[in-house]
């Protein structure tokens, strides 16, 4: 006799999948809270041009400009950009 556990298993993956994308599907059109994050995000994406330059001319003038090998490690620059990209946007 064949069981079919496997095709039980991608079942209830799919589903806990798509009630994750649903869940936040929900979250973001639903709440004002999500809302205010989409258009943040989409006025973010909108410029993303001027916001590139913004935050290169930032680090520039601040001398916070470092090399990959100044940094501890490839997380911290990543973290670093992030942070001064929020605080370009905030600034706009």
């Amino acid at each position: 006799m064949i069981k079919n556990e496997g095709n039980v298993k991608n079942f209830w993956n799919g589903f806990i999948a798509g009630c994750v994308v649903a869940g936040a599907c929900l979250y973001a059109f639903g709440t004002k809270k999500g809302r205010a994050g989409l258009k943040t995000l989409l006025d973010f994406s909108e410029n993303m041009d001027t916001n590139v330059h913004k935050l290169v001319h930032y680090s520039q003038s601040n001398g916070t400009k470092k090399t990959i090998k100044e940094t501890a490690s490839p997380l911290e620059s990543v973290t670093a950009v992030l942070d001064k990209m929020r605080h370009v946007s905030k600034h706009t």
